[in-house]
């Protein structure tokens, strides 16, 4: 009897695929300044502005005085909290693991994504309601693509909005987040199209990107939230999932922001925000995976379970620090 194709070969793992599912794009860390802090908590000027926009200065006579005058300045606080989530790796299952799995590497990876992801949720929570900002414009579902730009606002909004924003802080915006929802719907809009179309060559036609629409409002930065999370409460089947877009006020209504950030953390300027950062006690215990002025990696034993842990953790304090500074818009797709 000739061998079967299964009795000649023996079932194993593949070590060169494996199907993991986590978010590609985290925005989190690029939405406002990061400002590396001493303390974990302490307080900032702010410069009122009333005084520095009054027209005070006066014609000085033979033997006057010049006009005189001042500026009040106030305070305000951050605290950082440390955001932590550690996976357990027993000595059984490191060394039965096979190559593909990786319990370590992939451990690092998967506690890693756990903080990114709760601060992709609560840097977006903050941005996306529009009562924490001075400026917002419900744009009832008027930026969802039009064939002849006579319903589509989008790019009415946003100079109007400028213009809002630079009334208020003497200069105008230079990023603008949208949710991906967003984004793809106002990259197929008319007006959008018109502008650009003849930016494109025979190798490479025109196409609506980031970059185009940064150009086009003569921004830094357009940044794009694709980031996702599920709302579902895990069951031991691992079959939960629910997915909810985060980067919008209103599930499915699409958001986006348009605001000033600074190039880097400075004084005596606005910025709609800053993200403190503490260092913490990171690397007091255990082996330094990875880590930075940010976040950090650690591994370390338990041995009463007979274990290894690998944590990440993060102590940080995200803050709208001058409301003025940015304009929501909000239910972009939806009313």
């Amino acid at each position: 009897m000739l061998p079967t194709p299964k009795s000649a070969h023996i079932d194993t793992a593949l070590t060169n695929i494996s199907i993991m599912h986590r978010n590609q794009n985290y925005i989190a860390d690029r939405v406002f300044p990061n400002v590396t802090v001493n303390k974990q908590s302490d307080y900032y000027y702010i410069f009122r502005k009333g005084a520095w926009f009054r027209n005070e200065a006066k014609v000085r006579g033979p033997g006057a005085r010049a006009a005189r005058g001042g500026y009040p300045i106030s305070s305000s606080t951050y605290s950082c909290v440390e955001y932590a989530f550690g996976h357990p790796v027993p000595v059984e299952l490191l060394n039965n693991a096979d190559a593909v799995i990786r319990p370590l590497e992939t451990g690092a990876r998967f506690a890693t994504d756990k903080i990114l992801l709760a601060k992709e949720k609560i840097v977006s929570d903050l941005v996306c309601t529009h009562t924490n900002w001075t400026t917002s414009n419900d744009c009832n579902a008027l930026w969802v693509a039009d064939a002849d730009g006579s319903t589509n606002t989008f790019i009415e909004d946003i100079l109007t909005e400028r213009e809002t924003i630079r009334k208020l802080i003497g200069r105008y915006p230079n990023v603008l987040i949208m949710d991906a929802k967003t984004f793809n719907q106002c990259k197929q809009t008319y007006d959008v199209l018109e502008r650009i179309k003849y930016t494109g060559t025979s190798g490479k036609p025109a196409d609506v990107t980031p970059s185009t629409l940064a150009q086009l409002f003569e921004l830094d930065e357009v940044l794009i939230g694709t980031s996702i999370y599920s709302s579902d409460e895990e069951v031991v089947a691992g079959t939960d999932f629910t997915a909810v877009d985060l980067w919008e006020e209103t599930a499915t209504k699409g958001s986006a922001l348009l605001y000033y950030r600074p190039p880097a953390p400075s004084i005596d300027t606005p910025a709609a925000g800053y993200t403190f950062n503490w260092k913490g006690d990171a690397g007091k215990e255990g082996t330094i995976l990875s880590g930075g002025p940010i976040r950090t990696v650690r591994r370390y034993w338990e041995d009463a379970e007979k274990q290894w842990v690998v944590e990440a953790s993060e102590y940080f304090d995200a803050q709208i620090t001058c409301a003025d500074a940015g304009c929501l818009f909000y239910d972009t797709l939806v009313t």
